[in-house]
């Protein structure tokens, strides 16, 4: 597809917030047609991974733990942060191994995202496991509490449909290892 579009000129970039939580950039920009947009804001994130992780059964994990942002108790796929350095293939057979103290026989990426492309600057790499099988304990953070459990992959769609389990990306990351399976 060809395109006409042209991205933004950044005239100038500071950094408003820059922590461990939270790196916030406010940019000032020009569009291609000459319009100044000022500040835009951008939030900077490390990469993240995700994985569908099937057992011998077909069952998906599923991990469950509280999220602030929306201070609920969130069902996910087994995710997280890529360390600086890490491949995303590292970074998500050690997170699966992290939260759940899980292992796998086969692991398949399946695409890199962009979680939100209009104010985020992180990528997330979906993957696809199987013959995933609980062989450690799990290795969890000081801040994290994660429950663990695998479900036919039925119920996980029926938690879908009925708003149980409303991560946006992770359910664009099982749906890709859906396809997958079934071509």
């Amino acid at each position: 597809m060809s395109t006409n579009l042209k991205p933004w000129e950044v005239t100038d970039s500071r950094y408003v917030v820059k922590d461990r939580w939270m790196t916030l950039r406010a940019d000032d920009c020009r569009t291609a047609s000459g319009v100044v947009v000022a500040p835009y804001y951008v939030q900077e994130s490390a990469d993240w991974v995700h994985v569908a992780a099937f057992d011998k059964e077909n069952r998906l994990l599923v991990t469950r733990q509280y999220r602030h942002g929306t201070g609920k108790i969130s069902t996910e796929l087994p995710c997280g942060v890529m360390e600086e350095g890490e491949k995303p293939e590292e970074a998500v057979l050690r997170e699966l191994r992290e939260e759940t103290g899980a292992v796998v026989d086969s692991l398949v990426p399946l695409a890199t995202l962009d979680p939100n492309p209009a104010r985020r600057s992180n990528r997330v790499f979906s993957f696809l496991a199987q013959g995933t099988r609980i062989v450690h304990q799990q290795n969890l953070d000081e801040s994290e509490e994660i429950e663990f459990e695998f479900l036919p992959l039925q119920q996980v769609l029926t938690m879908i449909d009925s708003g149980e389990f409303t991560q946006a990306l992770h359910i664009a990351s099982l749906f890709l290892a859906l396809r997958r399976l079934n071509p």
